[in-house]
């Protein structure tokens, strides 16, 4: 129903002037700020406000519903006002999307534009909105609109990276690791997407201090050598033969007890992801400077070849896969301090419902699907963890929900689709989205072979009968 006041009525089929007059241009319009409204979830109503040019001469409001059923009323001339608060609340019969279509009926005989009202009508968790909010790295390219702050080619020889995995340090400053990285002379090739250029660095570090992540993603500083190029942080051999160390790509990064960690896996050959070793570095300095850890390492056929970190209730949760982008997802957790001590990690068997310590290959599946590079948040807010992983199958960076880390995980929702950016992947949360509606995201593209931040704005609005 509509606020008071509101009583249903015919609506007339014709309205203005005779026929044989010339036709009326209105010019006392309806205007709101906002005419793509959703629900409140405890009132089930829709409200903007609305403004009138010449609000004397209006002799009442009509409303009615395009793409429903033939609910009409009207709001008398003396219900208004200058600045005017609309209402609508949410009926059971109303469709996922519609319309509320307002007209102003005028003294005169005259009537003004109709004013569409889209309703986004869907109940319970989903994604109302993705944008790419800005450029993280490299230059930007022409007819680029959005934000790029940090010139990362001009100030630290970064013109192409990928990745951009996101850790908080110390409160209110972030670590961010990006992989192979290529110099100032990168140029985006399209006959050989990638990484092309010179000043091969097989992972680079950058620090950030930016709260606000709706105008971009501002780096405070990156770790630099002696030139003031971002300098190498984990070795890589560099040698692409296939046979030996090629490079070093990092997967997750955390502070535990004081002390920042990244995880990492050591490529032999790209063609199946051949990997030599996964281990960890650490930093004891707020990642000035980084040494190998050497009492952690994970073979070339582990479950956690890939992971991702988050901590919660004085655990470290780490989500594994084997490397590449094929395999299920499992589950592992830790204490701080046992960091470097694999021995005490506990890994989730769900056959059992328990955590079984030392042995990876308990661990079972939390998630059954090819599961690519991927990172993981707890969201106060809406009180569920939340996942995001690339998927070659659907082509995109797909997110899932759950109430508790071991399951059951959500049916898949869409965060970023390869049809819209092409040659996307990564998917790495920044610590700022686990408050509030907003999922901020580091995600990659092939072609132009750089970084982008993303938001997608969630929604939860339980039940229409709750």
């Amino acid at each position: 129903m509509l606020c008071a006041g509101l009583v249903l009525y015919a609506l007339l089929s014709s309205c203005g002037k005779d026929s044989d007059e010339e036709a009326y241009v209105p010019i006392d319009e309806i205007t709101s700020l906002e005419t793509g409204l959703f629900p409140d979830k405890n009132t089930k109503a829709v409200s903007t406000t609305l403004t009138f040019k010449n609000l004397d001469d209006i002799d009442y409001l009509a409303v009615r519903i395009s793409g429903g059923d033939n609910y009409a009323a009207k709001i008398s001339r003396s219900e208004l006002s200058s600045s005017y608060v609309f209402k609508y609340t949410i009926r059971e019969s109303d469709p996922v999307s519609f319309k509320l279509i307002l007209c102003a009926y005028y003294r005169d005989g005259n009537k003004s534009k109709d004013l569409s009202l889209n309703i986004d009508n869907r109940w319970g968790f989903f994604i109302r909105k993705i944008s790419r909010i800005a450029r993280v790295t490299g230059s930007a390219t022409a007819g680029e609109s959005f934000p790029s702050p940090n010139n990362t080619a001009v100030r630290w020889n970064v013109g192409g990276t990928d990745l951009g995995i996101v850790w908080e340090m110390d409160p209110g400053k972030y670590g961010i690791f990006f992989g192979d990285t290529f110099g100032r002379d990168f140029v985006p090739n399209q006959a050989s997407p990638g990484p092309n250029g010179g000043s091969w660095r097989s992972n680079v570090l950058a620090f950030s201090n930016d709260g606000d992540l709706d105008d971009g993603l501002a780096f405070s500083s990156m770790a630099t050598d002696g030139r003031g190029d971002a300098r190498e942080i984990v070795y890589g051999g560099k040698d692409g033969s296939g046979y030996g160390d090629w490079t070093s790509i990092p997967t997750a990064a955390i502070r535990a007890n004081g002390i920042d960690y990244v995880h990492y896996f050591n490529i032999k050959n790209w063609t199946g992801w051949i990997t030599n070793y996964s281990g960890l570095y650490k930093s004891a300095d707020n990642g000035l400077t980084w040494t190998k850890c050497e009492s952690v390492s994970f073979t070339p056929y582990s479950n956690f070849g890939q992971v991702g970190y988050f901590k919660k209730d004085g655990y470290v949760y780490m989500i594994g896969t084997e490397t590449g982008r094929d395999s299920n997802a499992r589950l592992s957790r830790f204490r701080e301090p046992d960091m470097e001590d694999r021995d005490r990690y506990e890994y989730w068997n769900g056959a059992t419902g328990q955590w079984v310590v030392g042995d990876e290959y308990r661990a079972t599946n939390i998630i059954s699907d090819k599961v690519g590079e991927l990172s993981f948040i707890y969201n106060s807010r809406h009180q569920k963890w939340i996942i995001a992983y690339f998927n070659g199958d659907r082509y995109n960076i797909t997110m899932r929900t759950a109430a508790d880390i071991t399951g059951p995980w959500s049916e898949p929702y869409e965060l970023a689709a390869g049809k819209e950016y092409a040659q996307l992947y990564g998917s790495f949360f920044h610590p700022l989205s686990v408050t509030g509606d907003n999922l901020y995201f580091l995600m990659s593209m092939w072609m132009p072979y750089n970084v982008f931040l993303m938001k997608a704005e969630l929604v939860d609005m339980g039940s229409l009968t709750d």
